[in-house]
This record gives C-alpha cells, sequence and structure tokens, in this order.
C-alpha cells in the first residue's frame, strides 16, 4: 500500500473481530517500531503485548475508572490484543550519561525541555497503528485514567517507567462501517495550521 493511502486509511476502530492474531503477524506490525526516531539512539521504548483473552479481560477491568466506567457496550467487541507502549526515561539518562553525550547536562530527568523518552515512544505508536493497517488489522489508541500503577507492577515493568496510551489491535468486526456523520468536527485545512515566518505569517 503507497504511504499516502495508509495515512489516510487510518482511524480507530473501536470494535474487533473475536479472531486471535498470529504471533508472526503481530511480530510483522512491531517490528516497524525499531525503526522510529530516538533522541541520542536511546531506543527507549518497550511494548508489553496482552494477546490472550484473558489477559485482555484482566487489562480493561483492571483500568475501568470506578467514577467514570466505560461506557455500556463500550468493549463488546474487545481488541484480539492490547500493547502497552512503555517510555523508558532511564535509558535516556543513562545514554547521556555516557562520554559522548555528558557534555550536554542531560543526566536528569529536569534537565530535559521536553521528555523525548515520551515524544519517542508516541512516534513508535504511530508506526504501529501504520504498520498494522498494512496487515489487515484495526488500531485502537486511548489512555489510561485508573490502574496504571498496579499494571505497572502486576506486570513488573521496572521503576521509572511508565505507560504512554494503551494500543488495541485486531481485526476490525465485519459490518461496521466508518460513521462520518459521528464527527460534525472536520479536519482542518492545512494553511490554518501552517504558519510561515511567525504565527499567522
Amino acid at each position: 500500500m503507497e504511504f499516502r493511502e495508509l495515512v489516510l486509511k487510518r482511524r480507530m476502530v473501536r470494535k474487533f473481530d473475536p479472531r486471535p492474531i498470529s504471533r508472526d503477524v503481530l511480530m510483522h506490525v512491531l517490528e516497524v517500531a525499531r525503526h522510529a526516531p530516538s533522541a541520542g539512539f536511546s531506543q527507549g521504548f518497550d511494548f508489553i503485548v496482552l494477546d490472550q483473552p484473558s489477559q485482555v479481560e484482566w487489562f480493561i477491568n483492571t483500568t475501568d475508572h470506578p467514577k467514570f466506567p466505560n461506557e455500556p457496550g463500550e468493549f463488546e467487541h474487545p481488541p484480539a490484543c492490547i500493547v502497552l507502549p512503555i517510555s523508558n526515561k532511564p535509558a535516556y539518562l543513562e545514554r547521556y550519561s555516557r562520554p559522548d553525550k555528558e557534555r550536554f547536562g542531560l543526566q536528569q530527568a529536569e534537565a530535559w525541555p521536553v521528555p523525548w523518552w515520551d515524544v519517542d515512544t508516541g512516534m513508535a505508536i504511530m508506526l504501529i497503528l501504520l504498520a498494522a493497517i498494512d496487515e489487515g488489522l484495526g488500531g485502537w489508541l486511548w489512555g489510561i485514567f485508573s490502574g496504571e500503577q498496579e499494571v505497572l507492577r502486576e506486570l513488573r515493568v521496572p521503576d521509572g517507567c511508565r505507560t504512554v496510551g494503551v494500543i488495541g489491535l485486531g481485526y476490525p468486526l465485519g459490518g461496521v462501517e466508518f460513521d462520518r456523520t459521528k464527527f460534525t468536527t472536520r479536519r482542518r485545512a492545512l494553511d490554518s495550521m501552517v504558519h510561515f515566518g511567525s504565527w499567522g505569517g
């Protein structure tokens, strides 16, 4: 599939067929994340894959917010697989403590003007979402608003690392078409986003 066609096909899929995704297909999708850019080539992103129905159910139940629970039917057709992109801040601090990088003074997180460990993980997420489409899968990205510490503890995620969203992957449920009428706001025109020389220039 051509790149621009792939980008135009990208949208969030929220209803999935129950059939599993083979490990070969999953690894093929996740392989592209290795090619995401990273500051200092730190490569500080990891991915925890939950591809068993019991694991997916556990994750959905654990992260359901007690005060703002999931909408009825929101996970009636859950993704076959959940990928947790893990942002590894310590990997960046260690990388910038080495002789070739220490002169930049970025050995402490507070010295970074932007948390590039999160930014780079976000770029890896985008590559995964695009690769999923290329494999005939649907992708859904959402955030964790409850239960994150329990998830990190249960999955033995090292200290200093955290999730940057949740990727749901699966084959789109048949017969469910993308309903454009749900979106009253259209995409902004390009010339409203691009500013030459200065904001509004």
